[in-house]
């Protein structure tokens, strides 16, 4: 299993934002998670890459505990494990989230040299080879103010697969693009599915969802509402909340 969490609470002052959330993610599983605006969605992401911490719940990933609950209160692991339950996983946020001083090649090699304490000879071959795979080796000196939206994201998306992570988050990854850019990106994700990337998808593209995803997770008002295999959820949902959901796309 390579990630577990187990009643997850999360309030902002007095809103609850979280009510128990229980999810687990098998090796090589493909995971959508699916909702409206304001129910949870990107704040659950935001709690497993630890943006966010927790009030209650338990959260590992890879094996390894990243926060438990003592006396009714969170937890967190120590500095130096906290640093090795981030190096499991990635996260490809809606805004890029790519610093803008620094090139395309520095944005996937920095963490690689000074986190990860590989050789610049080393970071810059791993950079190469995924720069290729997303079809912008040729973009590798360019600034993000050069590059389209799209070309952007896939450089966030090499620099989440960078460190060769057990899991990769991705938050709304198209919801900043137009059409024809949200398909090619949307394409790979798609490859990274068939290579057997373990993955949590929050998304609003239900068609991709569905044909992409083994499993849709429908979340609203801090709660899991309903979940299942994909094709399932998307074509045959049992709760009456998913289907109106739903019937809006």
């Amino acid at each position: 299993m390579i990630l577990q969490m187990k009643n997850i609470q999360k309030s902002f002052g007095s809103l609850d934002v979280l009510k128990g959330i229980d999810l687990t993610v098998e090796k090589g599983e493909v995971v959508a998670v699916i909702g409206p605006s304001g129910g949870g969605k990107s704040t659950l992401l935001r709690c497993a890459t630890t943006l966010e911490t927790i009030d209650k719940g338990e959260i590992k990933i890879g094996g390894d505990t990243l926060v438990t609950t003592k006396d009714d209160k969170a937890v967190y692991c120590d500095r130096k494990m906290l640093q090795e339950v981030r190096s499991k996983f990635g996260l490809v946020f809606q805004g890029f989230n790519l610093f803008p001083h620094f090139s395309v090649r520095r944005n996937i090699t920095e963490a690689l040299i000074h986190v990860h304490k590989k050789s610049k000879e080393e970071a810059d071959k791993i950079c190469d080879q995924l720069l290729t795979k997303m079809g912008m080796l040729d973009k590798a000196d360019a600034y993000p103010c050069n590059l389209s939206g799209g070309q952007q994201q896939r450089v966030g998306i090499a620099r989440a697969l960078a460190t060769n992570p057990d899991i990769i988050f991705f938050d709304e990854p198209t919801s900043a693009l137009d059409p024809e850019l949200t398909a090619g990106i949307l394409k790979v994700i798609r490859d990274l599915a068939e290579e057997k990337m373990t993955m949590v998808i929050v998304t609003h593209e239900m068609s991709f969802a569905r044909d992409v995803a083994d499993r849709i997770i429908f979340m609203d008002g801090g709660v899991i509402v309903e979940q299942g295999p994909a094709k399932d959820i998307i074509n045959n949902p049992k709760s009456e909340r998913t289907k109106s959901f739903l019937a809006g796309y």
